[in-house]
């Protein structure tokens, strides 16, 4: 087997947007699990988001929706992953979802913090955190959404940095 220099020079350099790829995995990893998580217990969703008492009536058929645009959204990373995090597609992906988890975080503050501890949050199947604290659903809730954020960011910023700091080089 005869091997280029060219092909020799493509093993010794290190993976392009290591970091970025990574959190685009988690994210999409995320939002995977919790539309999985939707579609196999719609009804149960539904029965949480609706003690939750924060969305009117009206949308509530909006709510069958969630898991599967949830699946879409992981699906969609798919490509973001491979050679679309320099590309418009992939930063119009990534900005969707960070602005869907933002939407969360902002519903999840809408929701009484007892109604909160009682029902759970819906996001990632029935899980209840019984500690006794009034807000440690929605500190759990609000947190994890945080750190996705920060992934969002790195993934969307990262490329460009690395770019710049291998130019400077």
């Amino acid at each position: 087997m005869v091997r280029t220099e060219a092909a020799h020079e493509l093993e010794a350099q290190p993976p392009r947007y290591l970091f970025a790829r990574i959190s685009v995995i988690l994210i999409m990893l995320m939002w995977v699990s919790a539309g999985f998580f939707k579609v196999s217990d719609m009804s149960g969703f539904v029965d949480t988001v609706t003690q939750h008492r924060v969305l009117p009536e009206h949308m509530m058929s909006f709510l069958w929706w969630v898991g599967p645009g949830e699946l879409v959204m992981g699906l969609l990373l798919v490509f973001v992953i491979g050679s679309e995090l320099r590309k418009p597609f992939g930063k119009i992906v990534l900005l969707v979802s960070m602005g869907a988890i933002s939407g969360f975080i902002y519903y999840l503050m809408q929701v009484d913090p007892v109604v909160l501890q009682e029902s759970g949050c819906g996001c990632l199947s029935d899980y209840r955190i019984a500690s006794g604290m009034e807000n440690s659903v929605r500190f759990f809730a609000v947190g994890r959404n945080a750190i996705l954020i920060l992934l969002h960011l790195v993934a969307l910023f990262g490329p460009a940095i690395s770019d710049r700091v291998r130019r400077s080089r």
